[in-house]
């Protein structure tokens, strides 16, 4: 089989094609057939301003989706054929044969997910990088109740502020809270409130506001018992310090962390942590197993998870790097950039 990848071949040059050797699965590992290439703004940053110590050349890419082609010695839970999703783990960042940005790579069984039938390979991938970041953000680090997989949780009483509910990953938590019992206030544009609103959310804030009035929309909606940031820009840090300061103090958790914000006071805490590599700490490994074997695969067929709503780069392994750009340009909006690296 012969292979091509997007290679990144020292610290932040642009990609290029060309070509790559088919690697050959190890234990608990598979060889899939990438069908379906998730970006994540994370990949243009590794390549913008060489974030992650990696070792160069190297494929980029962080989480796929498609076709197990063959499996490692004594690998039972995944067979060729099988349709999976999959998440690049902490061991592999550096190692250029699970780069998503080819058209064949290496997987690990421990981080990835066998898809049910009729499951969509777009939603998959557009899905499984960001939901990790979520459950692990909101189970592990905010401590909340994991949704039920079948009927209704009881409600929690307890409110949860989402900011940037249109975000790939705001809308994940949108959904995995309130499925979970949460009341959910959180934000969006009147350009993407229509999705944010299927997702159940008990009350939506204009982030489009001016500022003052955002900040009385904030503080009229709340107290909150937990405050989650998917933004991460300084805008958003200097209004959930200043409502948590008009508080007396507090705690919020963001997913990125602070940048070119005014200074915290010490009675405020931003937390940020690397969410998703959480889920490779022995204490919180039965969270990863639920993730991948059980939330994932059923949500996806049943609808328990809302798929974040792809956008297509066209043209196959040649414009990962127009991807990667858009990406930097910030040019995405509401939307998961998605490719499939056989197209041409």
């Amino acid at each position: 089989m012969a292979n091509q990848a997007a290679w990144i071949k020292e610290k932040q040059a642009r990609v290029v094609l060309d070509d790559a050797e088919t690697p050959t699965p190890g234990e608990a590992q598979v060889l899939v057939k990438v069908e379906v290439i998730g970006f994540s703004p994370i990949e243009s940053k590794v390549q913008k301003f060489g974030t992650h110590p990696i070792p160069y050349p190297n494929i980029l890419g962080t989480s796929f989706a498609g076709t197990v082609v063959s499996v490692g010695p004594n690998v039972t839970a995944l067979q060729p054929g099988d349709h999976i999703a999959s998440i690049r783990d902490g061991k592999s960042i550096g190692d250029s044969r699970f780069g998503a940005y080819q058209k064949y790579a290496l997987a690990s069984v421990s981080t990835s997910s066998k898809l049910l039938p009729n499951t969509s390979l777009e939603g998959a991938a557009t899905t499984i990088l960001n939901l990790a970041a979520v459950t692990s953000a909101l189970s592990i680090h905010l401590g909340l109740d994991r949704p039920p997989l079948s009927g209704t949780a009881e409600p929690k009483n307890k409110k949860v502020l989402i900011y940037g509910g249109s975000s790939s990953c705001g809308g994940l938590a949108i959904k995995y809270a309130a499925t979970a019992g949460y009341t959910v206030v959180t934000t969006s544009s009147p350009r993407h409130r229509d999705f944010v609103v299927s997702l159940g959310p008990a009350h939506i804030i204009d982030h489009t506001l001016p500022a003052e009035q955002l900040e009385e929309e904030i503080c009229a909606q709340g107290p909150y018992d937990h405050i989650f940031d998917t933004i991460g820009l300084a805008p958003v840090t200097n209004l959930l310090v200043q409502y948590l300061s008009s508080l007396g103090g507090g705690a919020y958790n963001t997913l990125i962390p602070l940048m070119g914000a005014n200074p915290v006071p010490d009675n405020v805490q931003p937390k940020f942590g690397p969410y998703s590599w959480s889920f490779e700490e022995e204490p919180y490994k039965y969270i990863a197993r639920w993730f991948y074997e059980e939330y994932v695969p059923k949500g996806l067929q049943s609808g328990l998870i809302v798929p974040t709503r792809p956008q297509v780069v066209e043209g196959g392994l040649e414009n990962v790097q127009h991807a990667l750009d858009l990406m930097d340009q910030q040019a995405v909006s509401g939307h998961k950039l998605i490719m499939n690296p056989w197209s041409e």
